[in-house]
C-alpha cells in the first residue's frame, strides 16, 4: 500500500489532530500566564496569590476524589482534562500550579519565570512533537500502535528524541530571549528543564522542571 505523506492519515481510526491532548495543552500553555504574574507582580503578592489559587484547585481537585457524583460531572464537562492513571490521584494541573507556587516562593522573579514558561511552553512543545514523532512512524509500520480506537490521552506514552530536542529547544529559546544571553547558561538551565520533562516520572514532571530549571538558572545567574 502506498504511503500517505501526510498526517492526516487515519491509524486505528484517529487521525494525528484527534490524538494530540490538545486541550491538556491548552491547560499547560495557561502556565505562561502563571509566569507573567510571577515576573511582573512584586512579593509577597505574587506568591501569596498563586498559593491560593493552588489551594483552590487541588481542594477542588481532591474533592472529585471524594465524592463519585462530582467526579463524574467533571469528566463530562471536561472529558480529556484527565489520563486514566490520573481518576484515584490529584491531577497534573494541581502539579502544575503547586510547582509554580512554590518556584514564585523560593526563587527571584527572572528565574521562577524561566523556569514556569519552561514548563508551559517546553513540556508542551515535547507532547506535541513527540506524539506528531509516534503518530507518524505508526504510519510507516515503525511503531506498533495502541491497538484503540481511544485518544492517546488515555494512555500514557514514552518519551521520544523528537520531543525532548523540541522541548530543549523552546526552553533555550526561553531563557535567551527573556534571561540571558551567555551560553553556557542557556544550554546547562534548557538541558536540565529537559531532563527534567524527559526523566521525571508521571505528572510530576510540573513541579520537577519550574523547581530545577529556576533553582539551576539562579544559580548560574548569580556564578557569572
Amino acid at each position: 500500500m502506498k504511503i500517505d505523506e501526510s498526517l492526516d492519515k487515519k491509524v486505528d481510526g484517529r487521525g494525528w489532530r484527534e490524538s494530540v491532548e490538545w486541550k491538556r495543552k491548552a491547560v499547560h500553555l495557561s502556565g505562561c500566564f502563571l509566569a507573567v504574574w510571577v515576573l511582573i507582580f512584586a512579593e509577597p503578592l505574587a506568591t501569596a496569590v498563586l498559593f491560593l489559587l493552588a489551594f483552590f484547585i487541588i481542594a477542588v481537585d481532591y474533592s472529585r476524589l471524594r465524592a463519585k457524583k462530582w467526579a463524574e460531572l467533571i469528566y463530562q464537562v471536561f472529558p480529556m482534562m484527565y489520563r486514566n492513571d490520573e481518576r484515584n490521584t490529584l491531577s497534573g494541573s494541581s502539579a502544575m500550579i503547586a510547582g509554580a507556587a512554590i518556584t514564585s516562593l523560593l526563587f527571584e522573579s527572572g528565574p521562577a519565570f524561566a523556569g514556569i514558561m519552561c514548563l508551559s511552553l517546553g513540556d508542551s512543545a515535547a507532547a506535541i512533537f513527540g506524539q506528531a514523532y509516534s503518530f507518524r512512524r505508526q504510519q510507516l509500520g515503525l511503531e506498533a500502535s495502541d491497538g484503540t480506537s481511544t485518544p492517546v490521552v488515555n494512555i500514557r506514552q514514552g518519551k521520544t528524541i523528537a520531543g525532548s530536542l523540541a522541548c530543549l529547544i523552546v526552553c533555550a529559546l526561553i531563557i535567551f530571549v527573556f534571561i540571558t544571553k551567555d551560553f553556557s547558561t542557556v544550554l546547562i538551565s534548557s538541558t536540565v528543564a529537559t531532563a527534567m520533562e524527559r526523566w521525571t516520572p508521571g505528572r510530576w514532571d510540573n513541579v520537577t522542571i519550574p523547581l530545577v530549571t529556576a533553582g539551576v538558572l539562579q544559580f548560574l545567574l548569580s556564578w557569572n
